[in-house]
């Protein structure tokens, strides 16, 4: 696996996490506002702009742990299987 394979799926799952998070922080930050100021000290700060970028960053964290964590499986099997997949193209002929 070389190293752009692998920057390729965690930067891919940073992306993914954090457009997840920052939707889920959207949809949290419009639904209850007034839980996110008890986070923001001062008051020119809008809670649903603080909501996003707590969403996005905490998905950012989790969907490159998640990259991270594919990388590490494909890793596994293929140590596991060094030799890549087997050829099925003979075994699926069958005597008549």
């Amino acid at each position: 696996m070389s190293w752009l394979v692998i920057f390729a799926r965690v930067s891919l799952g940073a992306l993914a996490g954090m457009s997840m998070g920052g939707l889920f922080g959207w949809a949290a930050g419009t639904l209850v506002p007034s839980f996110f100021r008890h986070f923001i000290p001062w008051n020119d700060v809008e809670p649903v702009g603080f909501a996003i970028v707590l969403g996005a960053t905490g998905g950012v964290f989790l969907g490159g742990g998640l990259g991270v964590f594919a990388v590490l499986v494909g890793l596994f099997f293929q140590r596991r299987n060094p030799c890549g997949p087997a050829d099925i193209s003979d075994s699926t002929k069958t005597a008549r």
